[in-house]
């Protein structure tokens, strides 16, 4: 996955992920939201085609990144943690 910075600030990151569809993109936006120190998160494709640009800004200046770091992880995990389910059935 090729991920280009677009905006990066202390409270707000708006990043391009190359190749990525909805499927992807809302369950990050899903996942994001759940975090208190996310303010807005959001994505959006500008053109029917172009790649999804996520938009995540925070509250008391908590770091975007880590915040979206995080999420992908927790998805990691949970993935994981489903095919270890199917694997036991």
């Amino acid at each position: 996955m090729e991920i280009k910075i677009i905006e990066l600030t202390e409270d707000k990151a708006k990043l391009t992920f190359v190749g990525e569809n909805h499927t992807y993109m809302n369950l990050l936006k899903e996942v994001i939201i759940t975090n208190p120190d996310v303010d807005v998160v959001q994505y959006y494709s500008e053109y029917t085609f172009s790649d999804p640009i996520l938009l995540v800004t925070t509250k008391n200046k908590k770091n975007p990144i880590d915040i979206i770091k995080t999420a992908a992880q927790q998805i990691s995990k949970d993935c994981a943690s489903l095919l270890a389910q199917i694997e036991k059935a």
